[in-house]
């Protein structure tokens, strides 16, 4: 699963996991690991993505964020909200298809 989440100003988001070794990725950010259970990230505008085999749950001030899920399917990216498009402007849409490119060695696992 892709959950793509676009943050328009910094803000403090809570992720839970069902499974380890993932990891929030930032666009123009350095990755940090996210650990089995609850984390909580300090995060700055832009676009993150976490690549998952299970759902993960994040909450936190709705203002401040989106959050999209696909399934890891190449040809199933997220598609930018319409209030990400106005105020992350501008969206590279290349960038941002290469972004969230799946490495072929990331399976789904059934669980």
């Amino acid at each position: 699963m892709h959950t793509a989440i676009f943050v328009y100003e910094p803000a403090t988001i809570h992720i839970a996991t069902y499974e380890s070794d993932l990891e929030l990725c930032g666009m123009d950010a350095a990755s940090v690991p996210l650990g089995h259970g609850n984390n909580a990230q300090l995060v700055a505008r832009g676009i993150y993505k976490i690549v998952s085999s299970r759902e993960v749950e994040v909450t936190g001030d709705s203002e401040a964020f989106d959050i999209v899920v696909t399934t890891q399917l190449k040809e199933n990216k997220p598609t930018p909200p319409s209030r990400a498009v106005m105020l992350l402007a501008p969206i590279d849409t290349p960038a941002l298809h290469a972004f969230f490119a799946v490495p072929e060695a990331k399976t789904l696992v059934n669980p």
